[in-house]
């Protein structure tokens, strides 16, 4: 795991959907107590959210997941400056 900003998380995932591998992506807090993971399925995305509150969105496009992590992780982690991204 990384330890990044808030801010760079989707700039990073972003950069890793170009690349056109299979992504899957975890998103966790210091505490690691929240989390929100993206998982591709061919060429849709899925997103959890696990944590404050309980939250899934699938059949996503690039643009669409990208809106809707940025969406959650203001949710999710609030005062969160600094949280980990773990890519596998």
């Amino acid at each position: 795991m990384q330890l990044i900003t808030r801010n760079n998380a989707s700039v990073m995932i972003q950069k890793r959907m170009k690349t056109g591998k299979r992504l899957h992506v975890i998103l966790t807090t210091w505490k690691r107590d929240r989390k929100i993971e993206i998982t591709q399925n061919g060429g849709s995305y899925q997103l959890n959210e696990n944590g404050f509150k309980h939250f899934q969105a699938s059949k996503l496009n690039q643009q669409k997941c990208i809106s809707v992590l940025k969406e959650r992780m203001n949710i999710e982690f609030p005062r969160s400056h600094q949280i980990y991204i773990a890519f596998k």
